[in-house]
């Protein structure tokens, strides 16, 4: 006979582990070595065969962890480990010092050994014969139930019961589909209520000087907003002057008083007195003989071009500088050809239609500059715009001075007032609540707001200006009355009810769920409205 296979069983073992490895082991004797008897048997020099060595530290399978000591110590599980024996054929052996284990073991007829070395000398092993425990004593109810149960149940009974779960079960079914017809099947009902339009306007002041609304007094804060602007522009000028076009021409004669010759320079001066003084001047040297009454005739001209210059005969009688000594001049002609020519000049409107186109600039810079300041609900009272401080104004020209254009630089310093619409809505949403009729209601959605005309700015910057509310307003659509009437009716008639009930500007429009059924749902809640106002 073959030497058995031993298997060292650890902390870590329980009964599935155990079956697992007697299946391995493919032997069929085996011995089981519990961990006590294990280390003992290890020590006095065992060993094991047929790979029935166990791993140190092994681990449990499906059946949870036994502490040392604990291992088979269960009568029912040395049942259950011989029951597996004898099914796989196997002959069993422990090899075990605890007197517990060794009693339930030679109970259930598995042999038990001192050590390991004990179990491999015996060729034979000795089976005790199981002792059967004596069955328990039943309890009087428990033997009450045991006859209950034990007597056949009349045959009336068992059809009766039949009979009745049919009848249950039909009943449940047709609970089932009546329930589903109740609660299944929904619809959107489409609704048009009437709908009118609605528009009110306010007058409110934004008051710079305020922190926060003032609902009585129909007031919000302002903002100030200051910037400085500057502009250069040109017009041309629309005035007209004379001004001196070509001096007068002739000829005046020089008449030596003294016999000493003399010469007179080209650009000799010589004025004649009569009326305004007019100076001339020679164009070309002329020598004047030296004898007493010795004259020399020259041509002059006008020292200042213009009609000014045309002085009658015998006029020019003076000579300017030391030759005024020694000679006399006289002008035998009248002197002509002194002339004037019309040219642009600036005229008082010029400079007025120059400042209004500037000022009318400056006003556009400063209101984009203050613009690009404002915050996404406020707007610019644009009437609000007044100027703080005049920098400089300067023009090219002055009133009457010859110019075909006329330029003007102006530098200004400019206030307005922002206003924020969304202070303003609050009161005008109130006096839009305020207007709605009775059975009407306002449609949110639908409500703008702007800012109207600018009434007036006073000196503190205070702007009156009109907010306007508008939108629509809804008839109010009392629905649990006629929803609840109109509920599991046929789709016409539920449809021209409603129409009938409710104040709708059109038909109701319907969609079932599931389509093939042609009734509004027996259940409101399963009716789910939608309110269509319109675009």
């Amino acid at each position: 006979m073959m030497s058995p296979a031993v298997i060292y069983l650890d902390e870590e073992d329980d009964l599935v582990s155990i079956c697992d490895r007697l299946d391995w082991s493919g032997a069929s004797r085996v011995i089981l070595a519990l961990p006590a008897a294990a280390g003992g048997t290890a020590a006095a020099g065992g060993t094991a065969a047929a790979g029935g060595t166990a791993a140190a530290g092994g681990t449990a399978a499906a059946g949870g962890t036994a502490a040392a000591g604990e291992l088979l110590t269960e009568a029912i599980d040395l049942v259950r480990l011989r029951r597996f024996a004898e099914a796989r054929r196997i002959e069993v052996g422990l090899v075990t010092r605890d007197s517990r284990i060794r009693q339930n073991a030679r109970a259930q007829g598995i042999p038990t050994f001192g050590t390991v070395r004990a179990a491999e000398r015996r060729r034979a092993w000795r089976h005790t014969r199981r002792r059967l425990s004596p069955a328990p004593s039943l309890h009087e109810d428990d033997r009450r139930e045991m006859a209950r149960r034990m007597t056949p149940v009349p045959l009336w009974q068992r059809w009766l019961w039949r009979y009745a779960g049919t009848l249950l079960f039909f009943t449940v079914l047709a609970a089932l589909f009546v329930g589903a017809v109740y609660i299944l099947p929904g619809a959107t009902l489409t609704l048009k209520p009437q709908i009118e339009p609605i528009q009110v306007s306010r007058q409110i002041v934004a008051d710079p000087q305020l922190d926060s609304v003032n609902y009585s007094g129909a007031s919000v804060p302002g903002r100030r907003l200051v910037v400085t602007t500057e502009w250069r522009a040109d017009v041309e000028t629309t005035g007209s002057i004379e001004v001196p076009d070509a001096p007068a021409r002739g000829a005046v004669i020089f008449a030596n008083r003294l016999p000493q010759p003399v010469t007179v320079p080209a650009g000799t001066r010589v004025t004649a007195t009569a009326g305004q003084l007019q100076t001339f001047q020679t164009i070309a040297a002329v020598e004047v003989p030296g004898v007493i009454g010795g004259t020399a005739e020259v041509e002059v001209v006008a020292v200042t071009p213009g009609p000014q210059g045309n002085v009658p005969a015998n006029t020019i009688n003076r000579l300017e500088g030391a030759l005024a000594l020694q000679l006399e001049v006289r002008n035998l002609d009248a002197l002509t050809g002194g002339a004037t020519r019309l040219v642009r000049a600036v005229t008082t409107a010029d400079q007025e239609r120059l400042r209004a186109q500037v000022w009318q600039q400056l006003q556009t810079l400063a209101v984009a500059e203050m613009e690009l300041l404002l915050s996404e609900n406020e707007f610019l009272a644009r009437d609000s715009l007044r100027l703080l401080h005049l920098e400089h104004e300067t023009y090219s020209r002055f009133v009457g001075e010859q110019a075909d254009r006329l330029t003007l630089e102006m530098r200004a310093e400019l206030q307005a007032t922002a206003v924020d619409e969304s202070q303003a809505v609050g009161l005008v949403y109130e006096q839009l609540a305020q207007a709605v009729r009775t059975g009407y209601e306002l449609v949110p959605e639908t409500l703008t707001f702007r800012s109207g005309d600018v009434f007036g700015v006073d000196n503190q910057g205070r702007v009156s200006f009109e907010m306007i509310g508008q939108g629509f307003v809804a008839a109010q659509l009392n629905l649990d009355g006629p929803l609840q009437a109109a509920a599991g009716q046929p789709l016409p008639s539920a449809l021209a009810y409603l129409n009938q009930q409710l104040p709708l500007r059109d038909y109701p429009a319907v969609q079932i769920r599931p389509p093939w059924f042609a009734r509004l749902p027996y259940l409101p809640q399963r009716i789910r409205i939608q309110v269509d106002i319109g675009s």
